[in-house]
């Protein structure tokens, strides 16, 4: 006899999933209805479910009920507590990053890159890469990294010759390369591949940082390859 599929357990690959890909499910949404100007209970709905913490929210409640529907309820907090030995100190890294990307963004850092832009202005490729990996391992955060970087190169990509389409898209590039050099201790994915992955953090720093540093490196000079023929 063929067996009944059980919704509650892991015969079920769909929907063991769904702690995971409905969250991400609701915020696209979300963004969906505040980007295609969506009006009425259909905004109100889709953007109170795509908030982050709501849609997180609805994950773990289909969690719960995954564990519930498996008999494991009295291994809740058992569950619970090796969950929170591994995430707790990403979680706590990913806000401190945040923290610290906004006190660099705030002092006079930037304004004071700004101000001697135009000297620096002469490495042109080159300058939102650096000015984008500096800012990336400074404080950890690829997003704030990404967001700091292009405010200050947009107004100066005239003074950098990188103001026709094609070098502008290079620009994003060059910005998007120096984003992703180095992950190390203030970058919370670093936490995530070595916690996760079983790795000290030395075995992390062998790999991890010293992997990233090479694939921005490799990346930039994709780029600047791409620079010396589109014009």
């Amino acid at each position: 006899m063929k067996p009944e599929c059980d919704y509650g357990t892991s015969n079920n690959g769909g929907l063991s999933l769904a702690p995971i890909v409905v969250p991400i499910i609701l915020m696209a949404l979300g963004s969906i209805a505040s980007m295609a100007k969506w009006t009425g209970v259909a905004l109100q709905l889709f953007s109170f479910l795509g908030t982050p913490i709501i849609a997180l929210a609805v994950g773990v409640l289909f969690a719960v009920w995954q564990i519930a529907a498996v008999n494991k309820l009295d291994k809740f907090y058992e569950i619970t507590n090796d969950t929170l030995k591994i995430v707790g100190p990403i979680l706590f890294i990913t806000a401190a990053g945040g923290v610290l990307g906004r006190v660099i963004a705030s002092t006079s850092i930037v304004a004071f890159i700004t101000a001697n832009a135009k000297s620096i202005a002469t490495i042109g490729i080159f300058f939102p890469f650096i000015l984008s990996a500096i800012l990336k391992t400074a404080q950890g955060y690829s997003t704030v990294a990404l967001v700091t970087t292009a405010g200050i190169v947009a107004p100066l990509l005239g003074t950098l010759g990188l103001d026709s389409p094609a070098r502008t898209a290079l620009a994003v590039m060059s910005i998007a390369t120096g984003a992703m050099t180095v992950a190390h201790a203030n970058d919370s994915y670093f936490w995530v591949v070595t916690n996760f992955g079983g790795m000290t953090p030395e075995k992390g720093y062998k790999t991890q940082t010293a992997a990233t540093l090479v694939e921005g490196l490799c990346a930039m000079a994709g780029v600047f390859i791409l620079s010396l023929i589109l014009r």
